[in-house]
C-alpha cells in the first residue's frame, strides 16, 4: 500500500515537472511585465521639465486603439540643451548635446534602437533647427521632433507613439 502511494506521488512529481519544462514555466519566474499603453509611454517622454514655466500639448490616444498616440507641444523655460538632453537620455545615448555640433547617429544603446537627426536653423543665420529622436524597444517606438522658436523663447515639437 506503501510502495503504491509513493509510486502514484512519484508519478504526480514527473507529471508536473514535464509539464513546466514543456511550457517553459517555472514556479519562481517572475511575471513578465504588462505592455505599457502608448498614453504611458507619451507621459514618460513628455518635455515638461522641472525648468518648464509653462507646457501645453494637444492631441491624444484614442479609446479603441491605445496602442497609438500623438501630440503636438509647446514648452517653455528647459533651454534647448536641457531637452536635447532628456531625450538624449531616454535613448539611452552616450552624446550629450554640444552647441556646435549637429548629429546624425544611428546605434543600439542600454534602452534599445535609437536615431537622431539634427539640422541647422533654416534661416542661414546659425543655431538650432529640427531635431528629430526615435527610439525602438521591445515594448514601443516612440519619436519626438523640436525646435527653438522664434526668439528662442519657447520650444515646439511633436510626440508619437506606437505600441506593436
Amino acid at each position: 500500500m506503501a510502495e503504491q502511494r509513493m509510486g502514484v506521488l512519484t508519478l504526480l512529481l514527473v507529471s508536473a515537472a514535464m509539464t513546466m519544462f514543456a511550457t517553459g514555466t517555472r514556479a519562481d519566474e517572475p511575471a513578465k511585465p504588462k505592455k505599457p499603453t502608448a498614453e504611458e509611454v507619451a507621459n514618460l517622454w513628455s518635455p515638461q521639465l522641472q525648468s518648464a514655466t509653462q507646457f501645453g500639448r494637444t492631441g491624444g490616444s484614442p479609446k479603441q486603439s491605445p496602442g497609438v498616440a500623438a501630440y503636438s507641444f509647446r514648452v517653455v523655460g528647459p533651454t534647448f540643451e536641457e531637452l536635447w538632453n532628456h531625450y538624449a537620455d531616454l535613448c539611452g545615448m552616450k552624446q550629450k548635446y554640444a552647441e556646435n555640433r549637429l548629429l546624425v547617429a544611428a546605434d543600439t544603446g542600454p534602452k534599445g534602437d535609437y536615431i537622431v537627426s539634427d539640422r541647422a536653423a533654416a534661416d542661414g543665420q546659425g543655431g538650432r533647427g529640427l531635431s528629430v529622436f526615435l527610439l525602438k524597444t521591445d515594448a514601443y517606438v516612440v519619436t519626438v521632433t523640436f525646435q527653438p522658436d522664434p526668439g528662442n523663447k519657447s520650444i515646439s515639437g511633436s510626440l508619437t507613439v506606437v505600441v506593436p
